[in-house]
């Protein structure tokens, strides 16, 4: 089985954005990608100087880059672009080296 491939995308709110409007858009966002062929997992979190890391696993590289390409027109994707500093944005993919899932008993 091949790894799957990871997308890591970091931003900072724009000055006059809010969390409660960030916070607003995470349904809409999640539902979107629970649609998306090759979804894995998403997470997003907050380190302390406001920079946001939003990582998502897909199954591959293909999937990965379609779901980006229709997230840019959908407008989940649209509302969150709008409360980004766009000169903040920085967006990686890479394939994940190796993998592991915790165990269920």
């Amino acid at each position: 089985m091949d790894n799957s491939v990871i997308e890591l995308v970091t931003y900072k709110l724009k000055a006059d954005a809010t969390k409660a409007q960030l916070a607003a858009t995470h349904s809409d966002v999640n539902a979107f990608l629970a649609e998306q062929p090759g979804f894995l997992y998403r997470s997003l979190s907050e380190d302390n100087n406001g920079l946001l890391y939003d990582i998502v696993y897909w199954q591959n590289m293909e999937t990965a880059k379609n779901a980006g390409d229709a997230f840019m027109a959908h407008k989940a994707g649209q509302a969150l672009v709008a409360l980004t500093d766009e000169n903040s944005i920085t967006m990686r993919h890479m394939d994940a080296i190796t993998e592991t899932a915790a165990c269920t008993n």
